[in-house]
């Protein structure tokens, strides 16, 4: 008989009390413009298509200063997959706040020789400011420190925006001009330049009345022109919004070697004014959105609620609609100008679409309204991102992801970043594919209208891969949770007792926290910020504990022998990653600045530094090679999937070394896995102090790494809700087996991308291991065989790992990973298996062979009870820990809404 269903003891834990920031800027990376050439010799040529699908990352910029870099993680069947948060660049001490943001491109002159069509977050430069800041500053995308800051003239920056040129930035501020900078081209690939005071044409500018603030920027249709034979693209005018009813058209001079010529204003018009008063005084309206479409059409949103289209020449008002009861705050073009999206207070996203008429003209109509948030909506972006170029321009740029439907990214006060299709309502879109879509030819992918899409609503709280904002201690039961600049420390009592308060402690930090970790037994805690890492011995009294810094700690890592080449005392000693190992006597930290894995012995006495492991993989080629000298330091053996050339020189490193995100470390403190935000991962002997195994590197950050209880196997969980298995002493990813092959179908369903897994710590049931994943909305619970894993033959050769050295021929190397890759793949794809009409029969199907015959609990998944997921891991043998921080646990601290659900109304 079936064993009977066990029923999962959990503790649903909602004292975590941190609170997300809102989002005030959202931003896909620029498109540049055309290589720059005589136009009559591209009349007649096509237009050029990439037929590879490209999504740009999304840059999020969050009020108290934070910044998440979210990107596109394809699934590895094929289909389409997640997007998944890939770094969160901390605040500085002086620059604690954001309001307004921009992306530049680093290079774009350059650009077009690059093999892919869609800028990648090296080819981005970031700009920020704060509403009370008095400086223009750059950080790093990679690193998130402040690159360089540039006084901003008569403080606070109303808006700031880049010409399509990419070559000045525009700034408003209280100062009744406008005022620009030049933002000059790189001297040396991926360098940073010095930025500049604008041209000497662009000096002066005509003024505004004293009380007029210019709250928007739009920039006008570049013009072609040619200059001592050359052609090159060169910015004419740009349009604002401002405070006083009206928005106005500038011009920019012509560059000259005097130095003469303003920018000057060629037009104004004044928007809808609301009565005031018994004497009929009015009060202003604010432009809060200009845009300029490609047949030169002026478009505004004011705060009236009024989205209006404009003539170019004589500025009176074609279109008028009132789609928002509230401030029409936000407003973006779609790709290729045919479509408008507004919003703000009222919650609700518009969309304008170009309707073409018999005659020939074109006429906008309100297409649709969705209420895609349930507060303040503070800022709109669309990719493929709108490019201002003349609707009868010869010089097109390449169209950017041609089979899929438009992307529209918004965000506001309710702190959640959404997605949704945002394809046109006409014909064309029937040809398009669903970008948010989990299947090919699925039902999703008719949802790519506007009007009729579903939006997928990303988590509030990230879900960086490997950066979690909770850490448990089994052995204390202790839950801690990371905020920004603080930690809080919960015990969870034996016997359903509940909770109680342990600890609270606000930190001293130049940036906000990025990692935390806790030991097993309770003794210690370990918090860093992008500079420093703070250890602590946790002395509990009672029912409270009391830390104690160890002070001399930063100051041992600095004087280490091991550590004396990264010039810690100058780069800091900031942690990406940090964790205890499970028997609580070392601790593991993974260096921000450099990348290094650093090893500690705790005890009583001090710390002392172990071994310090430097970054393992080069990647040459898109593949990854081991460093030459890294394998002479190493006497372990290295994985046989990763080339070994013993005559290659070392290749230097382009740019900062990528994070080291995700630590995991083995039950019996044997083995330590890293993974980096370039899909590599590493496993080293703990014992030994030795490398033991260079993965092969994948297409993107595992979502989660962890060691098995019971077998010397490390789980990868990919952002693609699929689970692999790497074995440790064979040095090989492991083909699925059939219940594996099952469950990666069954979750690869799933919408949200998995945040993280956690093995029960029992070595009792090997073949009834019990596995717990989750996403932000989601969480599911598998009963695997890991015998039956640990079993599974590696197909397409011996798994005997090879030594180092062994001479192996290139071709015949790359033939050999092509043949294992496909057929891992064909053993992996859902055709390879019966094909039912429901993932419920293919289920049924599996549960019947047997190592899952009498197990009812092989996978349980939860869709519709957990909502704002943070963490989840075990507390004991058969006791999980779930900590949620729903919305509405923090919605009264909010400002108040414009619209407040009610009972009966939508």
């Amino acid at each position: 008989m079936p064993a009977p269903t066990q029923t999962l003891p959990l503790h649903r834990v909602r004292f975590f009390d941190h609170t997300p920031s809102p989002i005030v800027a959202l931003a896909f990376p620029p498109q540049p413009l055309p290589v720059p050439r005589d136009p009559a010799s591209v009349k007649g040529k096509a237009r050029d298509a990439t037929d590879r699908p490209e999504l740009g990352a999304l840059v999020v910029a969050r009020e108290n200063g934070e910044v998440e870099i979210w990107k596109y993680s394809p699934s590895e069947e094929g289909s389409l997959g997640n997007w998944v948060l890939y770094k969160t660049l901390p605040p500085t001490l002086t620059h604690p706040t954001i309001s307004v943001m921009a992306l530049a491109l680093r290079d774009p002159e350059n650009f077009h020789s690059k093999p892919y069509a869609v800028p990648r977050v090296e080819d981005l430069r970031l700009f920020v400011a704060g509403s009370e800041s008095t400086e223009l500053t750059e950080r790093c995308l990679e690193t998130g420190r402040v690159l360089q800051t540039y006084p901003i003239p008569s403080p606070p920056l109303w808006s700031l925006s880049v010409s399509p040129t990419q070559q000045l930035l525009c700034l408003t501020t209280n100062s009744p001009a406008l005022h620009f900078v030049s933002i000059p081209p790189p001297l040396l690939p991926g360098s940073v330049t010095v930025l500049e005071p604008a041209p000497s044409h662009l000096l002066r500018s005509e003024t505004l009345p004293s009380r007029t603030r210019t709250v928007s920027v739009a920039w006008g249709l570049p013009k072609l022109v040619q200059d001592n034979g050359e052609w090159s693209w060169r910015d004419t005018y740009l349009l604002t919004g401002n405070s006083d009813s009206s928005f106005r058209r500038w011009e920019l001079p012509v560059p000259t070697g005097g130095g003469g010529g303003r920018v000057q204003i060629k037009g104004r018009a004044v928007v809808e004014k609301i009565a005031k008063g018994k004497k009929g005084s009015h009060k202003g309206t604010i432009v809060w959105g200009v845009g300029v479409l490609p047949d030169g059409t002026f478009v505004t949103s004011d705060s009236l609620g009024t989205v209006a289209f404009w003539d170019p020449a004589t500025m009176a008002q074609r279109q008028s609609f009132r789609p928002h009861k509230a401030d029409g705050m936000c407003l973006t073009i779609g790709p290729g100008g045919r479509t408008v999206f507004t919003s703000g207070p009222d919650q609700k996203v518009c969309q304008f679409s170009a309707i073409t008429q018999a005659n020939g003209t074109t006429q906008w109509a309100l297409t649709a309204t969705k209420r895609l948030h349930t507060h303040d909506v503070r800022a709109l972006a669309v990719f493929p991102p709108y490019l201002p170029l003349a609707a009868n321009s010869q010089l097109t740029p390449p169209a950017l992801n041609p089979n899929l439907a438009p992307i529209l990214a918004s965000g506001g006060w309710d702190m959640v970043p959404t997605l949704t299709p945002a394809a046109p309502p006409d014909l064309l879109a029937q040809r398009l594919r669903n970008p948010l879509g989990k299947e090919k030819g699925g039902q999703g992918n008719k949802h790519i209208v506007f009007e009729d899409a579903f939006p997928r609503r990303l988590s509030m709280f990230g879900g960086q891969r490997g950066a979690e904002h909770i850490a448990v201690s089994r052995g204390a039961r202790l839950v801690v949770g990371r905020k920004d600049r603080s930690v809080g420390i919960w015990r969870i009592l034996d016997d359903e007792r509940g909770w109680e308060k342990a600890l609270e402690m606000d930190l001293r930090l130049r940036t906000n926290l990025i990692s935390h970790a806790i030991s097993q037994d309770g003794q210690w805690l370990a918090v860093s910020d992008l500079y420093e890492t703070k250890l602590f011995r946790l002395v509990i009294s009672g029912t409270t504990s009391r830390p104690m810094r160890v002070r001399d700690f930063v100051s041992d890592l600095e004087s280490a022998p091991e550590l004396a080449e990264l010039d810690l005392a100058q780069k800091g000693c900031g942690a990406s990653a940090l964790l205890f190992t499970p028997d609580s006597r070392r601790l593991v930290l993974s260096l921000a600045a450099s990348a290094h894995t650093v090893v500690l012995e705790l005890d009583d006495e001090g710390v002392e530094v172990v071994r310090s492991f430097a970054p393992q993989h080069t990647l040459v080629g898109g593949r990854s090679i081991q460093n030459g000298k890294a394998r002479r330091r190493m006497s372990a053996p290295v994985d046989e999937d990763v080339d070994m050339e013993s005559d290659e020189e070392d290749t230097p490193a382009k740019g900062p070394a990528a994070w080291i995100t995700a630590l995991a470390a083995s039950d019996d403190a044997q083995w330590l896995a890293t993974s980096d935000l370039e899909g590599k991962v590493t496993v080293f002997n703990l014992d030994t102090l030795q490398l033991h195994a260079l993965l092969p590197s994948f297409a993107a950050p595992p979502a989660s790494i962890a060691f098995t209880p019971t077998h010397p196997l490390l789980a990868l969980v990919h952002a693609g809700n699929a689970l692999q298995f790497f074995h440790l002493d064979a040095r090989r990813l492991l083909p699925p087996s059939n219940q594996l092959t099952s469950l990666n179908h069954t979750l690869r369903g799933l919408h949200s991308a998995a945040h993280g897994a956690a093995w029960e710590p029992s070595r009792t049931s090997p073949r009834a291991a019990r596995l717990v994943v989750w996403s932000n909305d989601w969480l599911a619970s598998i009963r695997l065989d890991l015998d039956l894993v640990a079993r599974t033959k590696v197909r397409g050769g011996s798994a005997t790992p090879s030594e180092p050295g062994t001479p192996l021929d290139s071709r015949s190397l790359r033939k050999k990973r092509a043949r294992e890759a496909r057929e891992a793949l064909e053993a992996s794809s859902p055709s390879s298996m019966p094909s039912p009409s429901s993932p419920t029969m293919l289920l049924s199907r599996v549960l019947k062979t047997p190592s899952a015959a009498n197990d009812p609990d092989f996978v349980k998944v939860a869709t519709d009870r957990f909502r704002s997921v943070v963490g989840a891991d075990w507390l004991a043998d058969g006791e999980l820990v779930l900590v949620e921080r729903p919305y509405a646990d923090f919605v009264s601290e909010l400002p108040p809404a414009f619209w407040t659900g009610k009972y009966g109304r939508s």
